[in-house]
Formats: structure tokens, sequence, C-alpha cells
């Protein structure tokens, strides 16, 4: 009866683990902002202790799309639990690319200079490699992107964003169904404001029209109605 025991605990936690992060659609996490249902990922995942390459993937991306928002701590957590997933699979270029990304709000958040800078250079590489090796991939082309808009100026990445985003815009047009309504708003909008920066109002307005065309009440749609 004692081994018969062990072996339903075994199960259950096995089971536990499985469905702690297993029925997660990575791509809803991927663009996820919202604090709670992200600590509520969190909190499921870790309870399961996950030691697979997705399940550290997907505390990594969350602890990282907690740190955009600037939460004190999650850039060093999504490092910790994105670098485990990456000695695991090295070719996981998403993983890849939120590591770099995660690195340079490490980098953000210190006080030290020198380091900062250093660090979100280092970031900078690893995103890179990450698009270097697999430029079609829109989560990768996404991460990379918004991190280029919050870089320093002096950075000069403003351009790679731009890059990224009409990359994506290429994606989408060969293949519409590619990407998600909310998703293709706000890479319209950014190019909107990101031609808007640059002066080129025919543009700017082309694509914040879109971005109003797709998604009218969405964040993004609001947003590119504002700047119109």
């Amino acid at each position: 009866m004692k081994i018969i025991g062990s072996i339903v605990t075994l199960l259950l936690i096995v089971t536990f683990s499985i469905v702690g992060y297993g029925e997660t659609n990575f791509n809803k996490i991927y663009g996820l902002r919202e604090m709670n249902d992200l600590r509520k990922i969190i909190n499921e995942t870790e309870k399961a202790n996950p030691s697979d390459k997705d399940g550290l993937k997907l505390l990594g991306i969350a602890y990282h799309n907690l740190g955009v928002s600037e939460v004190k701590g999650a850039p060093e957590k999504a490092v910790g639990y994105l670098e485990r997933a990456n000695q695991l699979s090295s070719d996981d270029y998403e993983v890849l690319a939120y590591l770099g990304s995660a690195k340079t709000m490490v980098a953000r958040d210190s006080w030290n200079v020198v380091t900062k800078v250093s660090g979100i250079n280092k970031g900078i590489n690893i995103m890179d490699i990450a698009v270097r090796e697999a430029p079609d991939n829109i989560p990768i082309r996404m991460v990379r992107a918004n991190n280029s808009l919050k870089a320093p100026k002096f950075f000069n990445r403003n351009r790679v964003a731009k890059e990224d985003f009409l990359h994506i815009v290429g994606l989408i047009e060969k293949s519409p169904s590619s990407l998600d309504p909310e998703t293709k708003t706000e890479v319209y909008y950014q190019l909107g404001i990101i031609f808007k920066f640059e002066e080129n109002k025919s543009l700017a307005e082309e694509y914040l029209k879109r971005a109003i065309a797709i998604s009218p009440d969405s964040k993004w749609g609001t947003k590119a109605k504002g700047e119109l």
C-alpha cells in the first residue's frame, strides 16, 4: 500500500507540473503586461518547480515582462530562469532574445554608469544574435524592437526598432494570420510614432491610420487616435 501511495503521490506531482505551465500558450504570454496575470502564471509555475526548458522559459518571460514595468528584482529573476533555459536548449532563440532584453533591464537598474553601459551593450549583442539566427521570428523581433525603443538615445537603437517593425509588417503582408490584431495594432502604432519623430508626416499618418483600422478601441488604437 505504501508503494501504491508513493506512486499516486508521484503521479500527482507530475500532473501538477504539467498543468502548471504545459497548457499555457506561449503566444499569449509574449506580449502580456497585466501584472496580476503575470504573477498568477509565476505562482502556478514556480509551485510546479519546473526543471525543463519550457517551464524555465515561461518563468523567464513572465519575470521579463514584469521587468518591463520596472518591478523591482524582476529582471534579475528573468535572467536566472532564462540562463538555465538557455543551458538546456541553446538553439531556442526566443529564450536568447528575452535573455538579452532582461540583461539590459538589469543594467538599466544599476547605479554604476560603467556597469550600466557595459550591461546594456552585452544585452544588445545577445538580442542581435537571436535576430540574426531567427530573422523571421516575430516574438524575437518584437522583443528587440520594444527594447530598442527604450534604450538610451546614445545607443542609436531607434533605427533597429524601425527595421524590426518594418520586417514584421513584411511578414504580416505575406501571411496576414501570422499575428493577432492587438500586436498588429501595436506594430503599426509604433511605426507611426517612429515616422512622426522622423518628421515623415505621410508615413506617420499611414501607419497610425492602419492601427486605428485594425483595432480602434484597443490600447494602441486609442493611442493612435491621439497622435493624429
